[in-house]
């Protein structure tokens, strides 16, 4: 017969010992750091950036990543399964990806037309900004101008900034195949600043100041009324319609932080329309 002390010898010793241990490691190990991975628009990551620690604090074992690269790439590598979040201004193409997508919009973010201020115009029709984009009209004296060539400026095709000046402005026309092609809104700022004659556009994320802002059509672009321009984008976080709970917190935190606007994002106008 086993005594009781030979039993509690046998229990603290061999494989019961190391299976207490090791449960006990468990319990009090740290968790594992999980890594997601945001990926889109730039005109929305400087939003991003400023209000994911607050969501980060909350999930104190979750690590998120983020980068630029254009709305078309963020949709591709989430399609691609590379990322957990895009975000992007446009709706993708039918075709372009083939995963189901939950969109979750952000807002508005108005697009202006920039210029050189050499040009000496301040408003433009909705014909001459066509046709200044288009490369047609090619020195600024066709339309009234001091006789300086006329630079176009523009974003890659990954750029949803892009697209919507693409369909909403030129429709079915091209750009000028003769455009400077700029990364970021501002590059294409510095460029058309810097460039006797440059025209361009800028999601107006960033300061205006500096800029030789267009009206277009009868509608000047306002600062205390962003909402009634009539050129704007619709980003909005997209993730994968099988996305885990975690991804789905983040997408709805940051499709309802109300600091959108402080970062040139705008709520619709209560009336609709575009101005």
């Amino acid at each position: 017969m086993i005594s009781r002390r030979q039993f509690v010898i046998g229990m603290l010793s061999g494989p019961f010992l190391y299976g207490a241990l090791r449960l006990t490691h468990l319990l009090h190990a740290p968790r594992p750091i999980l890594h997601l991975t945001i990926m889109g628009a730039s005109s929305c990551m400087g939003y991003v950036k400023a209000v994911l620690p607050k969501w980060e604090q909350g999930h104190n074992s979750v690590h998120v990543a983020i980068s630029g690269g254009g709305s078309y790439a963020g949709l591709k590598a989430l399609a691609h399964g590379q990322v957990e979040l895009a975000i992007a201004d446009v709706i993708p193409p039918p075709g372009y990806i083939v995963v189901p997508l939950r969109r979750y919009p952000l807002g508005r973010i108005p697009i202006v037309i920039a210029a050189h201020p050499g040009v000496g115009i301040t408003r433009l029709s909705w014909r001459q900004a066509r046709q200044l984009f288009q490369g047609i009209i090619q020195n600024w004296r066709q339309i009234g101008g001091p006789d300086i060539p006329v630079v176009v400026v523009s974003r890659p095709l990954s750029s949803g900034a892009r697209d919507v000046v693409q369909t909403r402005l030129l429709g079915e026309s091209e750009f000028s195949p003769h455009a400077i092609i700029q990364l970021s809104n501002g590059a294409v700022a510095k460029t058309v600043r810097e460039t006797p004659g440059a025209i361009g556009y800028v999601e107006a994320v960033m300061p205006l100041g500096n800029l030789h802002i267009m009206c277009l059509g009868n509608h000047c672009y306002q600062r205390n009324d962003p909402g009634q321009w009539v050129l704007f984008a619709e980003p909005a976080i997209f993730i994968r319609e099988d996305a885990e709970a975690l991804v789905v917190d983040l997408a709805e935190y940051l499709a309802q932080d109300p600091r959108r606007p402080a970062f040139g994002i705008y709520p619709e106008p209560a009336q609709g329309g575009r101005g």
